[in-house]
Order: structure tokens, then sequence, then C-alpha cells
């Protein structure tokens, strides 16, 4: 995997999450109107509190939408975390270097979002996570 760097907008937010939520971020992603966070596993109720109201907070504070993902080691377990939708399978290829994700022609819309937004996205947090190189949506 490789290291990553990030700004210093990236680690206000960071900062923002983990003090308000009392949750550990394992990575991150911060983009315009959303940022996504990865917790450890069994941390993600803890970050999203009681009815919703401690990432309400953190929403607020950011002034962005909040994902939250909790990781897992098992690398298809993530995956399904983090798609979406219903997921018809997973191939992994090369190690887990390469995965191939399955989905309902008719959800294939939900995984990859407007202009591939989504879809680049999930690459990106399965790149820092579990240094995947390639995702491809079947």
């Amino acid at each position: 995997m490789s290291t990553v760097t990030y700004s210093a907008d990236n680690l206000r937010s960071i900062n923002t999450f983990e003090s308000i939520t009392g949750v550990d971020v394992r990575a991150a992603i911060i983009h315009n109107d959303e940022a996504y966070f990865v917790v450890p596993e069994d941390k993600a109720g803890m970050a999203i509190g009681k009815g919703g109201q401690t990432v309400s907070k953190v929403k607020r504070k950011l002034d962005r939408d909040i994902k939250i993902y909790e990781y897992s080691d098992n690398l298809g377990k993530f995956i399904n975390s983090v798609v979406p939708t219903e997921i018809r399978g997973v191939d992994l290829e090369k190690g887990g270097e390469e995965v191939k994700i399955h989905v309902s022609e008719r959800n294939k819309g939900q995984v990859v979002g407007r202009d591939g937004e989504r879809i680049d996205t999930i690459r990106e947090i399965l790149s820092r996570t579990h240094g995947v190189d390639s995702v491809e949506i079947d």
C-alpha cells in the first residue's frame, strides 16, 4: 500500500470527526460536499450515535454529507459495506489487488454514480485500506 498524504483541511476534518465521535479514523476521503470515513470494526455505531446525533454534529461542523464505513480485514466483507447496493459476487484476483464486483444491471448506476464519482470513491477507499489497484463493475 502506498503512503497517503492529507492536506491541512483533510487533517482538520479527520480531527473534528475523531474529537466529536471519539472514534479513530483508519482512512478518510474528503470531497467538496462529502466526507468518507473508515472506522475500526464495530465502531460505526459509536460514530453515528444514538438516533444519528453524533454524526449529525460532525455533518454540521464540517458542512458536508458524512459517510461512515466499518473496516474489515476481510476484503469481501469490507466491499459489501462500501458498495451502496446488493452485490451478486466479488472476484478477487492477483491476491486481492484486482477486484471485480458483480451487481445487477439495474443497480450498476447506483454503484457507478453520476459521472463515475461513486465508483472513483470506492476505488480510492479500497486502494487506501487494502492496496487494491483495480476495481471493475460487472
